[in-house]
């Protein structure tokens, strides 16, 4: 079943499937620059994709309006790479993000930034998040 979601996954964020569609740095929702980030970034049960940064500062990750571009392509392949290393979908990953913020949405848990991941770099298994 991981393999299956992970092919699927990669079908969908191959370039030629996202050829037209607004990127994340690109989109005109950006409610300001983007910026280096360092930090995990993996599936919070309940809430989605969320960037946790050195700070301890919690983002959502969401993709602009009117596109699918919520995480770079290089940046989902490398988190379903580790994923498949450690046999979970709850595995996170650190890394240096370059995070684009979008609009702020209210969510059961209190985290009110949201972004988009443009690219990254530097990814490791996140060893210190709760294995599942």
């Amino acid at each position: 079943m991981l393999r299956k979601a992970i092919t699927l996954l990669l079908c969908l964020t191959s370039p030629a499937a996202m050829a037209a569609e607004i990127t994340c740095k690109k989109s005109p929702a950006l409610t300001g620059k983007c910026s280096t980030v360092k930090g995990s970034l993996g599936f919070t049960p309940g809430l989605g994709v969320t960037l946790v940064s050195e700070d301890g500062n919690r983002t959502l990750i969401k993709a602009p309006p009117d596109s699918n571009a919520d995480i770079a392509t290089p940046v989902m392949q490398n988190w379903l790479y580790w994923q498949s290393k450690t046999g979970s979908l709850k595995t996170r990953i650190n890394g240096t993000y370059e995070l684009c913020p979008l609009p702020p949405a209210s969510n059961s848990a209190g985290i009110t930034d949201s972004g988009c991941i443009n690219k990254g770099t530097r990814f490791s298994e996140d060893k210190s998040a709760p294995a599942s």
